[in-house]
Formats: structure tokens, sequence, C-alpha cells
């Protein structure tokens, strides 16, 4: 657990990182862990005036094995959460604690495994200068970026399908969408797409009907994607 910033101001916020290192072989998951696996949970002891948001997760990738589809991470990768303190909070350490369950696998074989994590932020004057953690570049920049059109999804029968507001000039390699909410798709049928126009459609299984919106990642090349969000409708 490492923070961007060992010095933290009060009414500002400061972005931790859980850095993950695989040994080789193994990997961990995404939130939505796909056919099998388990996402990573979250229990924080925060001070007073200091609230923890959503953790943002990096673009995943697929594994395949005996028909069965996980959401994986196969190498290094971090998961983000910004915290954020009040104008209350006075001068002096900062003590974070988080108790922390995550899924390791290989092919074969899996792991549950858990941590407490700690760290302590130092709460300084509103003028004085804090330094950031380089590394918290690399991190953002394999999160997905929010799409700022939302698009439409369709389930008739066995056939799930999403339409992506996504420019016409902008390149796609080897696309792929990660839906957030479990039941709806079928993680393991393949994905077909085509272009109409501005718009991306996405085809795949269908499993269920049980949402009115929906999240998740469109990747569209090597841990480059989009944040995207869909209601409901028709889908020409």
């Amino acid at each position: 657990l490492v923070a961007e910033a060992q010095q933290v101001k009060a009414g500002q916020s400061v972005t931790l990182a859980f850095v993950m290192e695989p040994k080789p072989t193994w990997h961990g998951y995404w939130e939505n862990p796909g056919d099998a696996g388990i996402g990573m949970s979250f229990d924080w002891t925060l001070p007073a005036g200091v609230t923890a948001g959503k953790a943002q997760f990096q673009v995943p990738d697929t594994l395949l094995i005996s028909g069965i589809m996980n959401y994986i991470y196969k190498g290094d990768y971090a998961v983000l959460v910004n915290l954020t303190l009040s104008d209350d909070v006075r001068p002096g350490p900062l003590p974070i604690s988080v108790k922390s369950e995550w899924l390791s696998c290989t092919d074969e074989i899996c792991v549950p495994e858990q941590d407490e994590l700690s760290i302590t932020l130092q709460v300084v004057g509103k003028d004085a200068s804090t330094v950031l953690d380089k590394r918290f570049d690399g991190f953002r920049a394999a999160l997905p970026r929010p799409l700022g059109s939302e698009g439409s999804f369709a389930v008739s029968d066995d056939l799930f399908r999403l339409s992506i507001p996504l420019p016409a000039n902008v390149e796609v390699d080897q696309p792929y969408f990660f839906i957030l909410e479990d039941g709806v798709v079928d993680y393991a049928a393949p994905q077909t797409f085509s272009r109409d126009g501005d718009r991306l459609i996405l085809e795949t299984g269908a499993r269920g009907d049980g949402f009115d919106t929906i999240t998740g990642i469109l990747k569209i090349g090597d841990h480059d994607g989009f944040l995207i969000t869909a209601t409901k409708g028709d889908v020409a």
C-alpha cells in the first residue's frame, strides 16, 4: 500500500495504490472476475474526517480455460483509491489501515489471500509543499478513460447487443467488453464487433435481462480502454 504523496492537506484528497506484483504464472482478478474467481475487497479503518472512495481498477485481460472465462491481470497492476480529507482534519500523523482480501491463481490452483495493510501520512499546512510519487502517472495511464456519451443495450432470447458511441476514426485493436454486472452476458461466448458509422456494435451470448443500466470497460488495445455506461433500449 503506497501513497502518491506522504504529505496531505485538510480539505484535499490523496490517491493510494495497492501495488500488486504477481509471481510468474500467477494472476489476480478484476472487480468482476467472470465465470470464476473472486474480486478484491476493502475494509478500511480511517481517522475521523477521512473517507475512502470507490476502488479504481485498470483495464484487465481475459483468460479462457476449458470454456471458463476469467477477467484477470497477468502481470503487475495497481488498484487505486482516493482518500478525501475534510476541512476539520488537523495537522499531524494520519494513520490509515485496511484489511484486504483477494484471490491469487495459476491456470491450475487458486490461493485465497488477505492482509492488514497500513500507512501513516502526515497532514501539513495549506502552504506546505508536497512531493508526488511519479509511479502514479503509470498507474493512471492503465485506467480506463470515461466515455463522454452513453450507450444502449438490448437482450433478446440468447443474444446480447450493445451500441457504443465511438467516433469512426478511433482505432480499435481486438476490442473486448468487460461487463461489471453479473448474470447479463455469457462470459465465454465469442464477442463480435462491427462498425455503424460513429457507433461500435457488440453482439454476444446473453444470460439474463435483469438490469436497466449496465457498466463496464471497452478494451480497444493493450491496456487501453473506456468506461462504458449503457441503458436498456433499441440497438439498430
